[in-house]
């Protein structure tokens, strides 16, 4: 494959990415909605694994195609873009307003989460550690039916659609192209690594984890301009917290997931940081404001420029 059409397959693995994402969270929601599943279970069940799923399905072809490092890369880069840059572009069109006693939980979730995580990957992540890791996606799924409101996620949900064929196509076709997109990405992603000579890590950070983190940013941007900011940063710490345990834990089921202990020195502790952040922003000035969004944008881009750089 020529580095050509290797850039074309990448780009277009990232459109039907996004679009198989769309089409696979409408579909089943309004299944869901059909046969009388309540919002509040589709919103934190559904469409949460739905936006998730373009990480699950290149993490799964990284691991098939035993490229493991665009896995693990994935997911960390998927964690780090998710703050930093879908929290730094959502709070510059407009600052996000919280209050810290609503979201501290939340957020002391996901920074214990996060060292958890760091703390069982540190020798690679075995087979039965991926199946302890989706029991803890289906505890916190379980913490945050119990804990959450109805109202809190009427508006992350798809348009309303009755119609049981349509939404089945809508769904089905979601499937088929997260599965042809995730192979196209993955084949496209180490072409390219192996032309310029840069890690299959480096291109899972940023490249691959951009391209699958569409999703989130798309609803983040969204639920920002319609002013439901805690949308916006819910689903943020939601989806990192997917990322690890739903997405690693589902990768290394399949036979292991191998990690490259030299991500300790510099993108580890990163992700780690971006994690501890976001205390002072929202604890000091209730909220992400504009300067804060933009101190995110610049860690994540000094994030990306020195991946490339140290790799």
């Amino acid at each position: 494959m020529s580095l050509t059409v290797s850039f074309l397959v990448l780009l277009a693995g990232i459109v039907l990415l996004y679009f198989g994402a769309n089409f696979l969270v409408k579909g089943s929601a309004n299944i869901a909605r059909i046969f009388g599943v309540k919002p509040l279970i589709i919103g934190l069940t559904i469409v949460a694994f739905g936006t998730s799923m373009p990480e699950f399905m290149v993490s799964i072809f990284g691991v098939l195609k035993d490229v493991s490092d665009i896995s693990v890369g994935n997911i960390i880069g998927s964690n780090v873009a998710n703050i930093g840059l879908i929290l730094g572009i959502s709070g510059l069109i407009a600052p996000i307003a919280l209050k810290y006693h609503h979201i501290r939980q939340q957020l002391l979730i996901l920074l214990f989460g996060s060292l958890f995580f760091c703390l069982m990957a540190f020798d690679g992540i075995s087979r039965w550690e991926g199946f302890l890791f989706l029991g803890i996606i289906i505890v916190y799924v379980i913490y945050l039916v119990r804990s959450s409101r109805e109202e809190e996620v009427k508006s992350e949900l798809p348009k309303t659609d009755n119609s049981i064929v349509r939404n089945i196509i809508y769904t089905l076709g979601g499937i088929v192209g997260l599965v042809f997109a995730s192979r196209a990405i993955i084949e496209g992603a180490t072409v390219i690594a192996a032309h310029f000579g840069i890690s299959d890590m480096v291109i899972g950070m940023t490249i691959v984890a951009i391209g699958t983190s569409l999703p989130e940013l798309a609803a983040s941007v969204m639920a920002v301009i319609k002013k439901e900011s805690d949308i916006s940063i819910g689903n943020v710490i939601g989806s990192n917290m997917f990322n690890m345990f739903f997405v690693g834990g589902g990768a290394a089921t399949i036979k292991g997931l191998p990690i490259n202990v030299s991500i300790y020195t510099f993108e580890v502790p990163f992700m780690l940081l971006f994690s501890l952040i976001l205390f002072p922003f929202i604890f000091l000035s209730k909220g992400i404001k504009r300067g804060h969004a933009l101190i995110l944008l610049l860690l994540y881009i000094l994030f990306i420029v020195i991946s490339y750089i140290w790799r």
